[in-house]
């Protein structure tokens, strides 16, 4: 709506400057003084409530959705409780991505966080399980949903954090760790 009221006041703002010497407007100057000022002021009201909708946020706020998956080890040995919990990370440059599974049964199904998201590791006494809680910008209500209606700006993503809650005997490691003790561990089989 904002856009249409943007492109309607321009068109009138350029016809009421070009009309300024017709007939139209030659006994009645102030109309078109008025008319050019009206026109003028709601091009500029609506430029900024899109600027102002765009920089700061206008009409919008932050929703918070939360979700609660269970993840497994990512070894796949769930069943077995002399296997320690693992949870996975990969460093890419300053950033950590872990890796989980979500398979309980079978081959894992391993899933993983993204560059942009906040991590933490938290010890908990239950069943292992990632609490993501993602941030959304909404419009507050449906006025603003109708006024910006173009611009972009439902439902944006503002950040993303995952805490991974796993049982006391866990280990976090990187994949580079679980090969080089993979490696040795074959190493040992074969000397047996």
């Amino acid at each position: 709506m904002i856009l249409y009221t943007l492109i309607i006041s321009v068109i009138l703002f350029v016809i009421f400057i070009f009309t300024s010497g017709s007939k139209l407007f030659s006994k009645h100057r102030w109309l078109q003084y008025l008319l050019v000022a009206l026109s003028l002021i709601v091009f500029l009201g609506s430029e900024t409530l899109l600027v102002m909708n765009e920089h700061s946020h206008f009409g919008m706020k932050t929703k918070v959705f939360t979700k609660k998956v269970s993840i497994y080890s990512a070894t796949g040995a769930a069943a077995n409780p002399q296997v320690p919990f693992m949870l996975l990370h990969q460093d890419a440059g300053k950033d950590r991505i872990y890796i989980y599974n979500t398979e309980k049964q079978g081959k894992p199904k391993m899933k993983h966080t993204q560059i942009t998201d906040k991590n933490a590791v938290k010890n908990t006494d239950q069943s292992a399980y990632l609490a993501i809680e993602k941030k959304r910008r909404v419009f507050k209500n449906d006025f603003y949903k109708k006024l910006f209606a173009f611009s972009g700006n439902k439902n944006v993503l503002v950040s993303t954090q995952n805490v991974f809650y796993v049982p006391e005997n866990h280990q976090v490691m990187s994949v580079k760790e679980l090969k080089k003790m993979q490696k040795e561990m074959q190493k040992k089989q074969a000397k047996k």
